[in-house]
């Protein structure tokens, strides 16, 4: 019974590959699990670890509809709202799923706009005389940040530090702090301290490539002690997410096949030009970063010899510059600060 299950996914899944290429590929595998309750207030419970966390029910929790929100949300449909109630008082989850390779610096800035379109909304929705009383609150926004990326989380966590001269005027501007979960930074023993779906795909994700079959057998191991549904949205975060890159439908489905039966070294087999690729990938945009680093170095130099009085035509000959870039840098070293 459960293969015919898996192999409806597997058509679902097919369907929905057709769809808009603007989410990242990560998104999907992502969405389905934190829309199930029980998975998003494992993720609050564990890997927030906020005290109110605790005192969250799955009855308390309802997945918001962004369909109704403004066009800023719609080309956010990856991310998760939930509507929570706490002691009484009406809380909103703002969960945007940042699962990608760069940091973004304007993420302060996005995460108001997308509060301010969710208050908005909220807002507008609400009775005026309701809206209009004394007594009447709109619901907090807690925003959390997902991010998956290889680099360190830079970006300013407080609104306001994203401000020119914030500093000046203390309480009086515009401030909130998000919550980030860093994956890539989250010990890999705190992870796998619980063997649920979530921890799965943390687990999947943040492997090292030496180390991805090893967390494939621990990975099979805890799939064939899971419900049903948590099985299909496992092979469902496999697909979309490791699988992304291969453009053959059928050899997705045979990977996956592999991995329900336990051939894990044909599935590696079918995976490995994938990470080889990753690999190549990575070495390029290595090299790239050392060849920018060089010709900023050279430019450097280039600009203190021609203090020192040297041609630029002997400069550009000597170090494999040209006079355009020369040229080029020496007007911006002349521009103000």
């Amino acid at each position: 019974m459960a293969k015919k299950k898996y192999r409806v996914v597997r058509r679902r899944a097919k369907a929905n590959a057709t769809i808009s290429s603007v989410h990242q590929k990560h998104d999907k595998g992502y969405k389905r699990i934190f829309s199930k309750k029980q998975h998003f207030l494992h993720f609050l419970g564990k890997y927030i670890k906020a005290d109110w966390a605790a005192s969250i029910d799955e009855e308390d929790l309802t997945l918001i509809d962004k369909s109704f929100i403004e066009a800023d949300f719609k080309q956010r449909e990856s991310d998760v709202i939930y509507r929570a109630k706490i002691k009484g008082r009406e809380i909103i989850f703002y969960v945007l799923l940042e699962l990608q390779s760069s940091v973004d610096y304007t993420m302060p800035f996005r995460l108001l706009k997308y509060i301010v379109a969710l208050l908005k909304r909220i807002f507008n929705d609400t009775p005026k005389d309701e809206r209009e009383a004394k007594g009447y609150r709109l619901p907090a926004v807690v925003p959390i940040v997902l991010y998956n990326g290889s680099d360190k989380w830079t970006a300013v966590r407080n609104f306001k530090e994203y401000l020119q001269g914030y500093e000046q005027f203390g309480e009086y501007v515009i401030d909130f702090k998000y919550l980030l979960f860093d994956l890539k930074r989250e010990p890999e023993a705190t992870i796998l301290s619980t063997e649920q779906l979530l921890d799965m795909a943390f687990a999947l994700d943040k492997a090292k490539r030496d180390d991805v079959e090893q967390m494939l057998k621990k990975a099979l191991g805890t799939f064939r002690r899971m419900e049903v549904e948590d099985q299909e949205d496992l092979l469902n975060w496999l697909r979309h997410i490791w699988l992304n890159d291969i453009q053959d439908e059928t050899e997705k489905d045979k990977i996956l096949s592999d991995f329900e039966k336990g051939e894990l070294s044909e599935m590696m087999g079918g995976f490995g030009f994938i990470m080889q690729e990753e690999r190549m990938i990575g070495e390029k945009i290595g090299e790239k970063r050392n060849e920018k680093k060089a010709f900023a170095e050279k430019l450097e130099i280039a600009r203190k010899l021609i203090k020192r009085g040297l041609a630029i035509e002997d400069i550009a000959e000597d170090m494999g510059l040209s006079i355009a870039d020369i040229e080029k840098e020496m007007k911006k070293a002349k521009k103000p600060h």
